[in-house]
């Protein structure tokens, strides 16, 4: 039914993805029109720029909204996301924007007077940097990042140092639960200006994901871009019902996937009672938040995993594996009795481990968000799968068997959660600069909710902490793969 879903939204417009090369630059764009529209001249054009941690597969709402209005919309990949190759680097980003627009100028697919800039977050700060040199008739910025240490935001955490100018015809918004820090600053981008075409808005009742799916946001957005270019405004909307197909297959490939472990997974014997030696509930907790502290203040002087080449994922993997590490010389007897396994058992975690992956971040990537992993991020996966196993077998022995599924659930749950708090405070405190360790908290909340409880399963299954572990680090480290950007 979700399929069903979302290819019949897909029926209305045309999406071609091409290669585009321009300058040093190659990056997989996307080009959205809507179908069986009459040709017109020079109609216009949007670009439209991600943000980060993003694709172009995420903006697809936003893009369809535009191509409503009959203009053609590019929408590329920037470097290190989806599936343009690396290497991310804020500047680099910005410099690829800068060759795409140019390229698509010099051969005639837009027209700087009859474009308009747009973007989210990085893409919203990038539309903005652009503009001065491109000279578009408007640009839209959605909760562009800051580009200023104000209001709270310190130098580390900014992707640009430097303030643009302002174009006339620029719009600018900030959502109602957006950080303080970056909400502030968007709206500063505009203050003490008179000129009645630049304008900020605030978003009532939107965050900053949330906007890109947002009808009031695209409506806004559309209304803004046929005044700009001075052409008619059908005052229509594509179909959300495309994201509710994709969110309706997740559901049932979570539905599946119970049934599917327990058919997969070898049974053993019922797990022996715990280990006098594992250590109580209270005192596990504060060995993972001391072992937390030291893990970021070792990670501010060296990040041992700098070769996964992943932006900020490196420190996180880091983290992952100094953690770990740190956890299991606490407990070393506990370490080395637990470590056999049966081959089965192991086997089967892994490939249920992959074959979950592959089916959640394909169907994601037919429907939502682009999230098949590309060979350039398969390379770093043997990697981030060791740091996170660490991690995840220390948190198995410690766990100690499963003979209370619940207490013992939301003991695993709050260790996580104490440990990730502790990167956050490294990044407000401590001025670490991780500042996706914070953006993507939510999505990484909501994976842990369900890894976890397919562990808390395979465990019970095979009766063996490195199955569960196993299984475990090949989701982390896949789902890590598919948010952080090549670098």
């Amino acid at each position: 039914v979700g399929a069903l879903w979302v290819f019949a939204e897909a029926r209305g417009y045309t999406e071609k993805r091409v290669n585009a090369v321009a300058g040093a630059c190659r990056v997989d764009m996307t080009i959205i029109q809507k179908r069986e529209l009459p040709a017109q001249v020079n109609t216009g054009a949007v670009v439209l720029f991600h943000g980060l941690a993003a694709n172009k597969y995420i903006m697809r709402y936003l893009a369809r909204s535009f191509a409503e209005l009959g203009v053609t919309v590019y929408v590329p990949d920037l470097p290190g996301h989806g599936r343009t190759g690396g290497k991310f680097t804020p500047d680099n980003a910005e410099d690829c924007g800068r060759s795409l627009l140019r390229g698509l100028s010099a051969r005639g697919l837009i027209v700087p007077d009859h474009t308009i800039l747009a973007g989210h977050s990085m893409g919203g700060a990038i539309a903005l940097r652009l503009a001065p040199e491109f000279r578009p008739a408007g640009v839209i910025a959605l909760s562009p990042a800051p580009m200023q240490a104000k209001n709270g935001v310190t130098p580390e955490k900014l992707l640009f140092q430097n303030r643009p100018a302002i174009l006339p015809n620029t719009l600018i918004t900030a959502g109602q639960f957006e950080p303080k820090g970056l909400a502030a600053n968007a709206q500063e981008l505009v203050a003490g200006i008179t000129d009645p075409t630049i304008q900020f808005h605030a978003l009532p009742g939107q965050s900053h994901v949330s906007v890109l799916f947002s009808p009031g946001v695209a409506k806004l957005s559309q209304a803004w871009a046929a005044r700009v270019l001075n052409i008619p405004n059908p005052a229509e909307l594509p179909s959300l019902l495309y994201l509710g197909g994709g969110v309706l297959g997740f559901v049932g490939i979570l539905l599946l996937s119970g049934p599917f472990l327990r058919e997969l997974a070898t049974v053993a014997p019922e797990e022996a009672p715990g280990d006098s030696r594992v250590p109580g509930t209270l005192r596990f907790l504060i060995e993972m938040v001391l072992v937390s502290f030291l893990a970021i203040f070792v990670l501010r002087d060296h990040v041992p995993l700098r070769a996964l080449h992943l932006f900020e994922g490196d420190y996180l993997a880091s983290f992952f594996l100094v953690a770990g590490v740190l956890l299991l010389l606490l407990h070393p007897k506990l370490t080395v009795r637990k470590v056999a396994a049966k081959p089965g058992a192991l086997l089967g975690a892994a490939a249920g481990a992959v074959i979950l992956h592959l089916l959640v971040t394909g169907w994601f990537d037919l429907t939502v968000t682009g999230a098949w992993l590309t060979l350039q991020r398969w390379g770093r996966f043997p990697l981030f799968f060791l740091a996170a196993f660490v991690f995840l077998y220390a948190l198995e022995i410690l766990l100690g068997p499963v003979s209370e599924p619940r207490k013992r659930l939301g003991i695993d749950y709050l260790a996580i959660l104490l440990a990730w708090l502790v990167m956050v405070f490294g990044t407000f405190v401590l001025h670490s600069g991780q500042i996706l360790v914070v953006l993507l908290m939510p999505y990484f909340a909501l994976f842990f909710v369900f890894m976890r409880l397919g562990a808390r399963l395979v465990r019970q299954r095979t009766a063996s902490p490195t199955a569960a572990a196993i299984f475990g680090a090949i989701l982390l480290a896949g789902f890590s793969l598919v948010l952080f950007p090549v670098s």
